[in-house]
């Protein structure tokens, strides 16, 4: 059998388990014994020592040997003693009897915008460009085959890189492109056909996962568990069905099947290439298996699923369906009042429910389906997915996910909860959420791991399904790992499976974090943070900055760029409050229907485009940001700034609380001239019996004296939304 090492720095190790460019190369020569002996951080003084013994003693055929960048980085020793150190290691391995792939980093790279080949400007100088014709002529010297620059195919690709010096599984795949071909040149053996996709759109990742995993496990929800085969199968038919309903729909209203460009041109943003014109659906579900089979079969027509909240008023609901014009829609039943009464002032709109009921068709019947279509490849720039904010305080805003924004956010998310292909993935966060249908789903089918799909919210119903399903990551919002660390017969359930946890979407209390690390020590803590209109997660705390930050949101995620600024548009420095902003290449095309809507909130800084959050944060010496709140919730008391998230962490470290929220009220009475008081609604924990003097007498500990609550109200629970967020405007002023 033909033994091929690959011997390296960290560009060798890179990728993680199965993701490294030994394992994809272990996957395309199925009939050779790849061994990966690289070492990050090491030099060209490490390769020598360890030689004889990682290499040399294993008597390979082939060894592919990279070094050097480390050398480069540290600046210590001259460019020729990294080619002495090279050539010596050539003659060793040659003298063995074994062939050598020199693989080097300090090439040109190909500019796929302008489709010439150029000199890296990051990660380079002087001294790389003599290191690389050095490199080049010990190679020659010696016979061996040489690759200036194994990453010149992904330099300007984000989606390719865990950050900007180590590319991830999917760069690799580029990097295992051009190193095949020369294991091919000296074996005669081709390679086979395996992980050498380039990821563009969702398609990619659901037919990779088709071809290749195609009996392992895909989705669990309620007892039923279907493959990537048996879900491609059901998504083949439920994808016919809903083109069929929606070509005869589109007959009716328009007289032309499966074309609306005409139609969208005066409802999209007008700068990004038109959506391709399969159909749009609304789905209005709690989390099921027949919403994770409707998202696929949605990416098999090129279609654009809307996700739709079940708990919205019927004014919002009438905006969605109003601007987006869906052409079809899928709910639970009659028993959706809300949606029911919205749907009843579109009865142009076919409508299907899962619930057997006269009102609506039955869901079934798109899944009986007889009839199957191919697969639509969507362009990258297509729009995959319309996701409305919030609309808790203005008219929802369908903010528009391009395929290529999916693919990038997929990369980033993995890099950021540091998923693995053998996890099992809890889906307890609402489907119609960012976390669920921009993350879970498609990084799931990407890694080809299955996800456990449930509505439960109950504790004890969630660890029974860790338990029995082994889930390893968790990702959920903070008022269910709130509930998760009061029960009392946690210690029941076995929950060694799990080792990542997950949150986001809300305000964490510290305590609550604590908890979780006392709960799970061995399990990964990690808080992440990102907006519907950002294209991404943007930030995230893990290891060991939970222990020490647990009120950060974290540091910028690779390729995502933040600034705060103050009111005059400078930038704030460490531990001052200002807007948190980022940059225009982080956030989303447009709203749809709303041409220059998202420009409204878009300003031009140090000659670049930075997108207007909202959201005041401050940002500590080493780049760990903290949420102070939103920019309406700042509140002023006396001519001082208080920031409501400021007062509401405060609340939040007294154990008999249980939830808090922070508003500001007009100044009344012998108070008139501070302008605005600060009024603390609060929940205490069951069987707390808490006093206001109490409360005070707490927050003293912790923030000055302007900063304590004026009124405090004491409530059974806080007013919020399926995602966890409080909804202030419907507490009492």
């Amino acid at each position: 059998m033909t033994k091929i090492i690959c011997f390296g720095d960290s560009l060798t190790t890179c990728g993680g388990a199965g993701g490294r460019y030994s394992d994809l190369l272990a996957d395309r020569f199925p009939g050779f014994e790849v061994i990966n002996a690289g070492v990050g951080g090491q030099k060209w003084p490490d390769a020598v020592e360890r030689l004889e013994r990682d290499v040399l003693a294993l008597q390979p055929d082939i060894v592919l040997l990279e070094y050097g960048a480390n050398d480069w980085w540290s600046a210590v020793r001259e460019p020729e003693a990294w080619a002495e150190d090279l050539e010596s290691c050539i003659v060793r391995i040659q003298d063995a009897g074994a062939k050598v792939v020199v693989l080097g980093v300090f090439g040109l790279y190909l500019d796929h915008t302008t489709g010439e080949w150029v000199e890296k400007s990051y990660g380079a100088d002087e001294r790389s460009r003599h290191y690389r014709v050095l490199e080049e002529e010990v190679a020659r010297r010696h016979g061996c085959p040489y690759l200036p620059n194994i990453q010149s195919d992904i330099i300007d690709d984000r989606t390719c890189w865990r950050d900007r010096n180590h590319p991830n599984e999917h760069g690799n795949r580029k990097v295992a492109d051009q190193i095949a071909p020369i294991i091919e040149a000296l074996t005669g053996v081709k390679q086979q056909p395996v992980r050498t996709r380039r990821m563009q759109t969702l398609q990619d990742f659901w037919e990779e996962a088709v071809e290749l995993a195609s009996d392992l496990q895909a989705a669990v929800c309620e007892g039923r568990s279907l493959t990537y085969g048996e879900a491609d199968e059901l998504c083949a038919h439920l994808a016919a069905g809903i083109q069929k309903v929606t070509d005869n729909a589109l007959v009716k209203r328009v007289g032309v099947a499966a074309s609306r460009r005409c139609e969208d041109a005066d409802s999209f943003d007008g700068k990004t290439p038109l959506p391709h014109p399969g159909p749009r659906v609304a789905v209005c579900l709690p989390n099921c298996l027949e919403y994770y089979l409707t998202y696929w079969a949605l990416v098999r027509l090129g279609g654009v699923i809307v996700p739709v909240n079940p708990w919205l008023k019927s004014d919002s609901l009438n905006t969605i369906l109003d601007n987006v014009k869906p052409d079809l829609v899928i709910l639970q039943g009659a028993g959706d009042v809300e949606l029911a009464a919205s749907i009843a002032l579109h009865r142009e709109i076919p409508t299907y429910s899962l619930d057997a009921c006269q009102e609506y068709l039955p869901f079934s019947q798109l899944l009986e389906c007889q009839e199957t279509v191919p697969m639509y490849h969507s362009r990258p720039d297509d729009a995959a997915i319309i996701m409305h904010t919030s609309g808790t305080t203005s008219a929802p805003k369908g903010a528009v996910m391009r395929h290529s924004d999916l693919i990038f956010n997929v990369m980033t998310t993995i890099n950021a909860q540091n998923f693995v292909p053998s996890d099992r993935h809890l889906l307890v966060n609402p489907m119609f959420h960012c976390t669920a249908l921009y993350s879970s789903l498609p990084a799931a089918a990407y890694q080809k791991s299955p996800v456990i799909i449930t509505a439960e919210t109950q504790p004890d119903k969630l660890l029974a399904l860790v338990q029995q399903e082994k889930i390893s990551t968790f990702l959920t919002v903070p008022s269910i790992l709130q509930r998760v660390v009061a029960y009392p017969q946690l210690n029941d359930f076995d929950l060694s499976s799990l080792r990542v946890i997950g949150y986001a979407g809300s305000f964490m209390p510290v305590k609550t974090v604590r908890q979780l690390q006392a709960l799970f020590p061995e399990v990964q803590l990690h808080n992440f943070f990102g907006l519907t209109e950002t294209i991404s997660a943007t930030h995230v705390l893990g290891g060991d900055a939970s222990l020490d930050r647990p009120d950060s949101i974290g540091r910028t995620l690779p390729f995502v760029y933040a600034r705060i600024t103050a009111e005059d548009g400078s930038e704030c420095g460490p531990n001052e409050v200002g807007e948190l902003l980022f940059a225009r290449e982080n956030v989303i095309t447009g709203y749809w229907g709303k041409p220059g809507k998202l420009e409204e909130s878009v300003v031009e800084l140090d000659g670049k485009q930075w997108f207007r959050t909202g959201d005041l944060a401050s940002r500590d010496e080493e780049g760990y940001y903290f949420i102070k709140g939103r920019k309406k919730d700042m509140i002023i008391v006396g001519g001082e700034n208080v920031f409501a998230a400021e007062v509401e962490a405060a609340l939040m470290l007294m154990d008999s609380i249980r939830e808090a929220a922070v508003i500001g009220i007009p100044a009344t009475g012998v108070r008139e001239s501070l302008g605005e008081m600060i009024k603390a609604f609060v929940v205490p924990e069951a069987g707390a019996k808490l006093t206001e003097m109490e409360i005070r007498k707490h927050c003293r500990k912790t923030l000055p004296s302007y900063k304590i609550p004026h009124v405090i109200v004491f409530m059974d629970a806080l007013p919020r939304n399926p995602s966890g967020k409080i909804l202030k405007a419907e507490l009492p002023r």
